[in-house]
């Protein structure tokens, strides 16, 4: 069995709706050079070989990707198939689909015609990017293939949870938007025991990345240990840190409790918003980084601890230094090898492969296959700002697939925030502008306000400081939050 003959569907149909929308001809090869998915001509030769000497031959051979504009050139890289003469193909450009840094398949695109010929070398800078990003997305579908054996198999019943759903690089999905630049960064230091401190605005993945770190280390046999620092009440964080002694305190277990550190023992352990840790627990914090034990509340006993830190914030750490709010030797402890996640309207070429991503998912999970985004809403998705990021993309998406009861998603099956947002003015023959009412003014402009007060670093995305300023409750802020997708 090859890698391929789990997902011949998934790959089939991906191939054809990449050759609908790019006008090209699509086709894939697993391991062994068998052709298992093709679109057009090559769709009757899908299970037979590739013949030897081929371009994709030497591209499995090879792992590095080609193209070619000329098949009968000399110098081209067909020149040793034996097929060449009675070859079809006028252009053809070739990418390796790796699993785990190991060559498992190509997936090619093809020109037959001269139009497609053209297209192909007009656009030729884009479809190598395009390529990757696709090649990735195969292998994503693999591994995941590869996590559920492993659960059905029972072959990790024995390991820590963490481990049971392994998070990889090639999940991360992103086109060159900077991206791929963090991932590059996060495998050199995958091994290391350096601290990592992940920046980036709630939504846009950071304990994903931290995940995918963890998975591809030395360290993956052992816990991934997560704790949101800013959801545990201040009495409560230490003794979750540190763990406690029995009878430290009132309530207290007997035989006492470990600590996330040493529970993470061996693995990793992820401070997400490490930013909202009190003041007063800071420098027990430092000296955990530090001296690598750690005393839990109430005991007597210091306990060695090998555990690989990885930390996450979306507040401006070094306005919080200046202002006193945030240990300077703390910050530089923490900050020893900064990744930064840029919010997705930086990053806008991301959001059509997501809207992608997440629709397979839901409309597979909620049984509703061949569900598909109508062009003109992809495209106003695509221009949205997504204040909420990647969460609130996949929370819009899961809101569509099940609302929608034709095979196309249209504006209709929209959360109704995103009407308010603008969409209705998305018409076929919208020419002009549309005159807002007053609801839509007031949705808009209260959602302004509270853009601009979480961006301001002088608040430093304080809830409890906006609140008191705006002067309405903390609850109310979180409703509103909510209400704009901005938690």
């Amino acid at each position: 069995m090859t890698q391929f003959s789990r997902i011949e569907g998934f790959i089939q149909s991906y191939a054809d709706n990449i050759s609908k929308v790019l006008g090209l001809d699509v086709t894939i090869l697993d391991e062994q050079g068998i052709r298992v998915s093709g679109t057009g001509y090559y769709q009757d030769l899908i299970g037979l070989p590739a013949p030897e000497g081929s371009f994709f031959r030497m591209i499995l051979q090879t792992g590095q990707p080609g193209m070619i504009f000329d098949m009968k050139k000399n110098e081209s890289q067909c020149m040793n198939c034996k097929f060449l003469q009675q070859c079809r193909e006028l252009a053809t450009i070739g990418f390796p689909v790796h699993k785990r840094e190991k060559t498992v398949g190509v997936i090619g695109i093809i020109a037959f015609s001269p139009e497609q010929k053209e297209r192909m070398h007009h656009n030729s800078e884009k479809w190598m990017p395009f390529l990757q990003h696709t090649s990735s997305l195969i292998e994503h579908k693999l591994l995941e293939l590869d996590a559920e054996l492993e659960k059905s198999c029972n072959i990790q019943e024995e390991m820590p949870p963490a481990v049971m759903n392994p998070v990889y690089f090639a999940q991360l999905i992103g086109a060159e938007t900077g991206l791929r630049d963090v991932i590059a960064k996060a495998k050199k230091v995958a091994n290391s025991i350096s601290t990592v401190l992940i920046r980036g605005e709630s939504g846009t993945g950071k304990e994903l990345l931290a995940k995918a770190i963890h998975s591809e280390s030395q360290r993956s046999r052992y816990s991934f240990i997560a704790i949101n620092c800013a959801a545990i009440p201040e009495a409560l964080l230490e003794s979750e840190l540190f763990g406690y002694e029995g009878g430290a305190f009132t309530g207290s277990r007997r035989e006492g409790k470990p600590g996330k550190f040493e529970l993470a023992h061996r693995g990793t352990i992820f401070l997400d918003e490490v930013g909202d840790i009190p003041l007063s627990l800071q420098p027990k914090l430092l000296r955990v980084l530090q001296e690598k034990t750690v005393d839990r509340v109430g005991g007597i006993k210091t306990f060695g601890i090998d555990v690989r830190v990885i930390a996450a914030t979306h507040r401006d750490l070094e306005s919080m230094v200046r202002e006193g709010t945030f240990r300077e030797d703390l910050y530089y402890r923490l900050n020893v090898i900064p990744l930064r996640l840029k919010p997705l309207r930086e990053r806008r070429e991301d959001i059509p492969l997501y809207l992608q991503h997440f629709l397979y998912r839901y409309r597979t999970l909620l049984q509703k296959s061949g569900l598909a985004l109508d062009a003109g809403l992809s495209k106003w998705l695509a221009s949205y700002e997504w204040p909420g990021n990647i969460r609130q993309l996949e929370n819009a998406v899961e809101y569509m697939v099940n609302m929608a009861e034709d095979t196309t998603i249209s504006r209709e099956d929209l959360p109704e925030y995103l009407h308010l947002d603008g969409c209705d003015q998305m018409d076929a023959g919208y020419s002009g502008e549309k005159v807002q009412g007053l609801e839509q003014r007031m949705y808009q402009y209260e959602k302004a306000i509270l853009e601009q007060f979480f961006a301001d670093p002088h608040y430093c995305q304080d809830k409890a400081l906006i609140a008191d300023t705006l002067q309405i409750s903390l609850s109310t802020l979180y409703r509103k939050m909510e209400k704009y997708g901005l938690v």
